[in-house]
């Protein structure tokens, strides 16, 4: 800082000093070098030096090596040229400064290791791109002891269904293999490529992922098919495996909606989420006021829910109807098309097949065919619904 200010006011003995030299020394160097060679008494002159310390302070700066001074009477004094005069001090100011950088550096390490959170530990995955992957997941399952379980996008049960000898080999094994696969994979090839003894559901997925024997764990990326894998199961494995088996508990067995649409089975789980959530408090408060609960039910389960139903063709309808019944309550649906009336059963709870009675009664009048729910009052679990027109 005091070289800097030196300079800046144009005082360059005085920063001179920052290389060692007193007021005597800086004043005689700078004198040398503007001058260029000198007696010892023209130097005292020039540099204003008293006469009596010339020769002290020309033999320290001989002695520094910035000057040489002649052996002979009268002694002449020389400057070193300035680089070579201040190189060897410049360049130890620099392997200084450089080992200073570096003890900075590791004092700053020290400090962002004690600023992380007390007894944390650091968690190492492995990046894989879609060829290694496959192999991975291949060798993950071959090798597996006890079980695989795999919550899966399109991406993922594709990736898993390529590993078909893979998976016949751990289920020889003995290994128990549970998959949760997303609606939108109904009627897809991949799904036919899975061996028999894999125990297969389905239910919204959002992303893939696949856990070995509860101890390793692969996550697919299905934007560009890579994955990152876990070689032990940490907090966030162990998430992960909870969340599966909360999938697994609420997802439908494939065997009720293996031959429904991707789409309509897409729009059957989003209104089974429905009934349960909040469409039967909306139709029971219809009721109880006396009013008919399928006026604006269409429109209710849009606005609120961002499902629109009034679009799509009757037999799509009766597609995703059959599916909400299998999903909710092991039912189904029936058309009789010669006396135009849909039949809907539940096997467990009558309750999901009036609720949806009544959705389709709104979509059906939305459409312009005015239908009637008539309860079958020898099994409450089938609710009938008298169509005004056949459904084309």
């Amino acid at each position: 800082m005091l070289a800097e200010k030196s300079i800046a006011n144009g005082d360059l003995p005085a920063s001179l000093e920052e290389f060692g030299l007193s007021k005597y020394e800086a004043k005689a160097y700078l004198t040398m070098i503007g001058k260029g060679s000198l007696a010892a008494s023209d130097l005292a002159y020039y540099a204003n030096l008293p006469r009596t310390k010339v020769y002290q302070t020309v033999k320290k700066l001989e002695k520094k090596r910035l000057a040489v001074v002649s052996k002979q009477k009268p002694l002449i004094c020389s400057a070193i040229p300035p680089e070579e005069a201040f190189g060897e001090i410049l360049n130890l100011h620099e392997r200084r400064v450089k080992s200073m950088r570096k003890i900075v550096e590791r004092l700053q390490k020290i400090n962002d290791e004690g600023q992380r959170p007390k007894s944390s530990e650091e968690r190492r995955y492995f990046i894989l791109d879609p060829d290694s992957a496959l192999s991975k997941v291949g060798n993950l399952v071959a090798s597996s002891r006890s079980s695989v379980t795999a919550t899966l996008d399109s991406w993922g049960l594709r990736l898993l269904s390529q590993c078909k000898s893979q998976l016949v080999r751990a289920l020889t094994n003995g290994v128990r293999i549970r998959l949760v696969v997303d609606t939108q994979c109904a009627g897809s090839e991949s799904l036919s490529l899975l061996p028999d003894g894999i125990e297969v559901r389905m239910a919204a997925v959002q992303s893939s992922v696949i856990i070995f024997d509860s101890r390793s764990m692969v996550s697919v990326d299905s934007r560009n098919g890579k994955a990152a894998l876990f070689m032990s199961l940490d907090v966030y494995g162990a998430a992960q495996l909870a969340r599966f088996e909360d999938a697994w508990n609420r997802a439908t067995d494939l065997k009720y909606v293996l031959n429904a649409q991707p789409v309509a089975l897409a729009k059957a789980f989003e209104l089974s989420k429905m009934l349960e959530n909040g469409i039967s408090a909306h139709i029971l408060d219809y009721a109880i006021n006396g009013e008919d609960p399928s006026i604006e039910l269409l429109d209710v389960i849009e606005k609120q829910y961002g499902l629109r139903l009034a679009d799509i063709k009757a037999a799509e309808m009766l597609d995703v109807a059959d599916s909400v019944l299998k999903i909710t309550c092991l039912g189904g649906l029936k058309y009789d098309k010669s006396n135009n009336i849909v039949s809907l059963q539940s096997k467990t709870d009558g309750r999901n097949a009036l609720l949806c009675a009544f959705v389709l009664l709104s979509y059906f009048r939305l459409t312009g065919n005015e239908a009637r729910i008539i309860q079958n009052k020898q099994s409450l679990q089938t609710v009938h619904l008298k169509l005004s027109r056949p459904i084309a």
